[in-house]
């Protein structure tokens, strides 16, 4: 055998040992790789929300169970707590607040004979639904000057039924709302997002097997050509 005939099959002998070596790495580093400090694929899964923390954006008005709680005969048990101030009577005098016939769906200051304050009389709003639900929560804070020191109704449901029970108590009442309806993303829409993440970051060791693969298949071109060199 002459001197490039033995420098051939060490040179290959060489090229194997380095290609197992790399192969045995790959191998160690695919089965046994550490997580890293900060992931390579980032699934972006929405957090979640802590106990009791508040939702960035308010439902629409009105949800379902706030119709549902439209009662009338509950509306006018609640209304006791208004009736120092208020009557829904037809044609019913003033007391220390207005008289409130036919108040859903009036303008803010409606009654004429009655003093408003400043704030109600410049503030422009219409006794929707939406309106008094919210002015019914909290008077003070919903229209900052009313005279109206009442602290208001705490519970949703009481202010839906109170609500109902004014709405009877007019000439001409307001249709019942419908309920508003809330977006939602489709479960199988953020499933198909998750698990396309999912095999990205399974692909990543394919990728370097397919690395591993190429060197050995050189690895074995050279063995080939170094042998066939001999025959």
């Amino acid at each position: 055998m002459g001197d490039l005939g033995f420098n051939k099959i060490a040179a290959a002998i060489l090229a194997t040992g380095l290609g197992y070596m790399m192969l045995k790495e790959a191998s160690h580093l695919v089965l046994h790789a550490e997580a890293p400090l900060a992931p390579a694929y980032a699934l972006e899964l929405p957090e979640p929300k802590a106990a009791g923390e508040k939702a960035e954006k308010p439902l629409p008005f009105p949800q379902a169970d706030w119709v549902a709680a439209m009662d009338v005969t509950k509306g006018k048990k609640v209304f006791k707590k208004c009736q120092a101030c208020h009557n829904v009577d037809n044609g019913g005098a003033n007391s220390t607040g207005p008289n409130l016939w036919g108040i859903v769906g009036a303008a803010g200051a409606q009654n004429s004979s009655f003093k408003y304050s400043n704030a109600l009389n410049s503030a422009g709003i219409t006794w929707d639904y939406e309106t008094l639900d919210g002015f019914l929560a909290k008077p003070s804070k919903y229209l900052k000057g009313t005279n109206m020191s009442f602290i208001g109704v705490k519970k949703a449901a009481d202010r839906a039924a109170v609500i109902a029970y004014l709405n009877s108590n007019s000439g001409a009442p307001l249709a019942p709302p419908v309920a508003a309806i809330v977006e939602t993303v489709e479960l199988e829409t953020v499933e198909t997002a998750v698990m396309e993440k999912i095999e990205e970051v399974m692909d990543a060791p394919k990728e370097i097997m397919e690395k591993v693969d190429g060197v050995m298949e050189k690895v074995e071109d050279a063995v080939d050509a170094a042998t066939d060199g001999e025959h």
